[in-house]
């Protein structure tokens, strides 16, 4: 009785925890114009649902008022994502508070699996600051446009 018991237990406990199987996308670049790291994670059984998205991006040439020249990127920032195996594609936005001048930023990228290993995405990516006064002003002024090459693994 005790061994149906305990087997009955370690069963229970067992469907309970269920493992999820999760792909995590790594990117990184560090060229002329920018020094990033991303890290993605996506539910890679529930139809690649976004589990956690983090970042930091260094601008190396910014001379953008208001606009700190490394940011911490997270999940609140990222506007749109597209996984879908064979490609990978990330929108970022982020934009300065308060009263002081306006800074925004879009980041955008995107990859596609590599033909000679498909856990391997090569693509591009665009860095666009856009600045005003302030919030409301229009129009806004496109104070910096970089775009360079990207790597990025599913690990």
């Amino acid at each position: 009785m005790l061994t149906r018991t305990a087997f009955a237990l370690l069963m229970t406990l067992a469907g309970a925890c269920e493992a999820q199987a999760a792909e995590r996308i790594y990117c990184a670049v560090d060229d002329a114009y920018i020094k990033m790291s991303l890290e993605s994670g996506f539910d890679a059984a529930g139809g690649n649902k976004l589990i956690h998205f983090r970042g930091a991006l260094t601008l190396k040439d910014s001379k953008v008022p208001g606009l700190v020249e490394t940011m911490l990127l997270n999940s609140g920032m990222l506007r749109q994502r597209w996984m879908d195996g064979k490609d990978l594609r990330l929108l970022v936005y982020s934009e300065t508070s308060g009263d002081g001048p306006f800074a925004a930023l879009e980041l955008t990228i995107e990859t596609s699996a590599t033909a000679s290993d498909p856990d391997r995405f090569e693509g591009r990516y665009a860095v666009v600051i856009e600045t005003a006064e302030k919030k409301s002003s229009t129009p806004r002024k496109t104070a910096m446009s970089r775009e360079g090459d990207l790597l990025c693994e599913l690990k």
